[in-house]
């Protein structure tokens, strides 16, 4: 549902969007997730070369499991990434201190920042769920570029930089649920995480043509801060088939004062709407879900203005997940469209497909003989 779900409450996966949510699951089980993601991105744009516009690749998504330790308490732990850079172009670099030369170059990025949380929700009163994501970021980027000399192009240096980022990181979340009436059921969400700096390390090697060094900069004192972000939800649901979500997230990146050449930053919005049909059948006077149809839109404002120029992130979602009857298995699959950017003022504007693959696992969990009712 385009990753939309701040109020969204369900029995047996495991939404991450809130961490209240865990607190809605099924007594009695343990249940246990892993995902898998690739992507495919075309480029468009006049710096393009049409025979280099299309990029492809495939990463890890997400682990992630889950209990409900007593009637009121839902848990869950689990590793999934928290950002990630993965790049590669050529093109000609200003020379900072001329007027406007420029030099051949061409660059390339790689790594991302890890998460690994856990999650705790609590359930007061059967209608307000209160949740803290205690979190340990860590992770490395790596930056290269090879410099060329326009005169002579056998000769070059490289700047090799990498980075190495950590620290903990904590999230928030209530989600407040009732019963409108006997066939309309009604949720809010919302979410807060305060500003939080990461530690960082960086290494810059700089190398000329025969490999020499020609320096090695170490600092180990730099910080790299996320800012504060809120977001507030809304989900109603008919028949226990039929639910609508909607979702608003921001990122207050202005505060932070980051910017560079021809870029700065700004506050990043994101807007997110979904829906989802579920069907369910009735076996030995047992209901369970034995399928899903999910879709979504979202209109996201990004955290970048390059050449005065906001980025914005726009594209949909569909999602199909089926649950096995005779197992405790059950598979999600979902397809991602969206574009993001824009060709104005010699920019390059993406139109990207994401497929991703969950598998779930569910199963009883032992408790020694104790039922929760």
């Amino acid at each position: 549902m385009s990753n939309t779900g701040i109020a969204y409450r369900h029995d047996r996966s495991l939404i991450s969007n809130n961490p209240a949510s865990f607190s809605g699951m099924d007594n009695q089980f343990f249940a246990g997730e892993l995902g898998i993601r690739a992507k495919f991105v075309n480029y468009y744009g006049a710096p393009i070369n049409s025979s280099q516009d299309f990029s492809s690749d495939i990463a890890f998504r997400r682990f992630a499991a889950a209990i409900k330790l007593t009637n009121h308490w839902g848990t869950s732990i689990g590793l999934v990434p928290f950002s990630s850079e993965n790049y590669e172009f050529t093109a000609p670099q200003p020379i900072l201190g001329t007027s406007g030369e420029t030099a051949p170059s061409s660059s390339q990025g790689y790594g991302g920042i890890n998460r690994v949380y856990w999650a705790n929700a609590y359930e007061f009163f059967r209608h307000l769920s209160i949740g803290i994501n205690s979190s340990y970021l860590f992770g490395s980027i790596s930056q290269k570029t090879i410099l060329q000399n326009a005169n002579a192009p056998s000769t070059y240096i490289s700047s090799n930089k990498g980075t190495f980022y950590n620290n903990f990181y904590f999230d928030y979340g209530l989600q407040y649920y009732t019963n409108i009436s006997k066939r309309w059921n009604f949720s809010l969400g919302a979410t807060f995480a305060n500003k939080t700096g990461l530690n960082t390390e960086t290494n810059v090697i700089i190398l000329n043509i025969d490999s020499a060094q020609l320096n090695n900069n170490v600092s180990k004192t730099g910080t790299f801060y996320i800012p504060t972000s809120y977001g507030v939800g809304i989900s109603l649901t008919k028949d226990k088939k039929y639910t609508f979500v909607a979702d608003y997230k921001h990122q207050d990146w202005t505060s932070l004062h980051y910017a560079g050449f021809n870029y700065a930053l700004q506050n990043s919005d994101r807007y997110s709407a979904g829906f989802e049909i579920s069907n369910k059948k009735t076996i030995y006077n047992a209901t369970y879900e034995a399928s899903f149809f999910q879709a979504g839109f979202y209109y996201n404002k990004t955290y970048l203005i390059v050449y005065g120029q906001p980025i914005r992130d726009i594209g949909g979602t569909i999602g199909i997940g089926l649950n096995a009857k005779r197992s405790t298995l059950s598979t999600n699959i979902i397809f991602q469209y969206g574009i993001k950017g824009t060709e104005t003022n010699n920019l390059i504007q993406e139109r990207y497909f994401n497929f991703t693959i969950i598998l779930s696992y569910r199963e009883l969990w032992y408790t020694k003989g104790r039922r929760y009712e």
